[in-house]
């Protein structure tokens, strides 16, 4: 007679490969509402508020397939001395990217104390949380692929300045800027095993870079 015991069951609510058919369904209805934030078809404070639900569900999701919160970088670390190199040359790089081509239209409290901060985490929560840890757990032995993949789709996310008549460069440029950003932000998450840094510097990035529309 067998003594080793019944057979251990998968505890997982849903497979792995579920898990990331979501996160690429969430993609796509995150890059929705961010088009339709920008042709002007979902307002503040409804788009700041929708924005948090692709990274929740999102978490949700790899959480049930068996990712722990370290694999999503959900966790508090210190931020290292390449990780804060980092940061310093995205941030220098983001405000020099939008704020010349933008105008100074006076302090703005809604936006810097509740819009930037909002758009800030719940995209680091997604992105940085959700969809790059979906491809390295994918792609586990093309870890630089996954990184690339995943800041390509933060650029596309930013596609929305195509659809309101921006100049073909301008509207390169506003999806050129989130990738370059998002392989360093990406980089840096992996790096430090954290998402805290990246959200908090997102957000202040917006909390200037918002009080310096571009001009209609």
């Amino acid at each position: 007679m067998n003594k080793s015991g019944p057979a251990v069951s998968s505890s997982r609510p849903i497979g792995r490969p579920a898990a990331l058919g979501v996160v690429g369904l969430l993609w796509m209805a995150y890059a929705a509402l961010q088009t339709l934030f920008v042709v002007g078809r979902v307002p503040e404070p409804w788009s700041a508020i929708l924005g948090f639900i692709p990274g929740i569900l999102g978490i949700a999701a790899l959480r049930a397939a068996g990712a722990s919160r370290a694999q999503l970088f959900l966790q508090v670390a210190p931020l290292s001395r390449r990780g804060l190199a980092v940061l310093t040359a995205i941030f220098v790089f983001a405000l020099a990217a939008i704020v010349p081509f933008g105008i100074w239209q006076g302090w703005n409290w809604s936006a810097a104390l509740v819009y930037a901060p909002a758009s800030g985490v719940s995209q680091e929560l997604f992105f940085r949380a959700v969809l790059l840890p979906a491809l390295l757990l994918a792609l586990k032995e093309r870890p630089r692929l996954a990184l690339v993949l995943h800041s390509a789709l933060f650029g596309l996310w930013h596609i929305g300045p195509f659809f309101v008549g921006a100049p073909i460069w301008a509207a390169f440029a506003v999806v050129l800027v989130p990738f370059m950003s998002g392989i360093g932000w990406g980089w840096q998450v992996e790096h430090d095993k954290t998402v805290l840094w990246a959200m908090v510097q997102h957000s202040l990035i917006w909390v200037i870079a918002g009080q310096f529309p571009m001009p209609e």
